[in-house]
């Protein structure tokens, strides 16, 4: 009977052993919850790029849990990346998506960013870059050419979300270079936007080909917009035929300089990043989520059929964009300063 007892303890012990090292192996993920925090309000291209990514993420992360795509609209997308900074130390399960512009303002000391972008631990962009951007004008208003824009005794009310975003930046740009063209900010996104266009309350809006003939290639159809110009170059989109490009503004140095530096500032759009501290492993798992995800076919399929170009960026591309930013010349950052400043 001694052997016996013996014998059966043994077995729990090592049942309870065993249970012990299954638990321990469970993946962290298991029966826990993601929340992708978005910046913008739902319908525009940060909320649809996020919402698909969130679609087939769970299944490419050990221990399949739940996703949530939240909004959390304001300052351009600036509100949703200055909470999700704060919550440091991360822990995996909050990931905010924020205008890559926003970078910029940092490093040139914007007042409403509370964040260093030099700390966030970066995921990727599903789509790099938002080029070209294009001056998209209501067509019911005269101005069917850029030479029509150019000679407009009419200024153009653009709307915007605010400083940061690339529409502002290349709004602004504009009228700093005397076309007659206004920023109007304080819009909560892009459909936001689209929807004052509709009701007339809008003249124009400048959005990267990309997401105007994804997102809202309705308008489009419809015959609500025309493209007037066009900012920038991507070879993976067809360009758009018969409009004026930035060569065709005739700019001096000072000028293309700037141009050149803006453009380069909108070859990354959409940054997915989990706050300061998140620990090592689960910025492992969730980087190789994201590129599994955005490299599976049923993501793939599904991003054709809503006219949606997929190229990631790897952590390290936006660390180096990070890194160039604070490297670049104090003069033209300067400029860009006084820039968006609206002075």
């Amino acid at each position: 009977m001694k052997i016996l007892r013996s014998t059966l303890m043994g077995l729990v012990a090592l049942a309870l052993a065993s249970g012990g090292a299954w638990a321990a192996d469970e993946p962290f993920y298991k029966g826990k919850t993601i929340r992708i925090v978005v910046g913008y309000s739902p319908g525009g291209g940060f909320d649809t790029f996020s919402r698909l990514v969130g679609r087939y993420l769970s299944a490419h992360i050990p221990g399949n849990p739940s996703i949530i795509v939240m909004n959390m609209p304001g300052a351009g997308s600036k509100a949703a990346a200055n909470r999700v900074y704060a919550m440091q130390p991360g822990d995996g399960r909050t990931i905010v998506v924020f205008n890559a512009g926003s970078l910029v303002d940092a490093v040139v000391g914007s007042k409403n960013i509370t964040f260093d972008p030099r700390k966030f631990i970066w995921i990727t962009d599903p789509a790099i870059g938002s080029l070209p951007e294009v001056l998209w004008v209501r067509s019911d208003l005269p101005v069917k050419t850029f030479d029509d824009f150019k000679n407009s005794k009419k200024t153009l009310h653009a709307g915007s979300t605010g400083v940061g975003s690339a529409s502002t930046a290349a709004t602004l740009f504009l009228r700093h270079l005397g076309y007659p063209i206004k920023a109007v900010m304080g819009y909560r996104g892009t459909s936001n936007v689209m929807a004052a266009m509709e009701r007339k309350e809008l003249d124009a809006r400048v959005m990267s080909q990309q997401t105007m003939q994804g997102n809202y290639r309705r308008y489009i159809k419809s015959g609500l917009v025309r493209p007037i110009l066009s900012m920038g170059e991507e070879p993976r989109l067809k360009p758009i035929p018969g409009i004026a490009r930035l060569k065709d503004l005739k700019l001096d140095a000072e000028q293309q300089r700037m141009a050149d530096f803006l453009v380069g500032t909108w070859k990354l759009l959409r940054l997915f990043a989990l706050p300061p501290g998140t620990p090592p492993d689960r910025v492992a798992i969730l980087r190789k989520g994201f590129m599994a995800a955005l490299s599976s076919p049923e993501l793939l399929k599904q991003a054709e059929r809503q006219n949606l170009v997929i190229s990631p960026a790897t952590p390290q591309t936006i660390e180096k964009t990070v890194t160039d930013l604070y490297g670049a010349p104090k003069e033209l950052l300067d400029k860009y300063k006084e820039l968006v400043s609206g002075k």
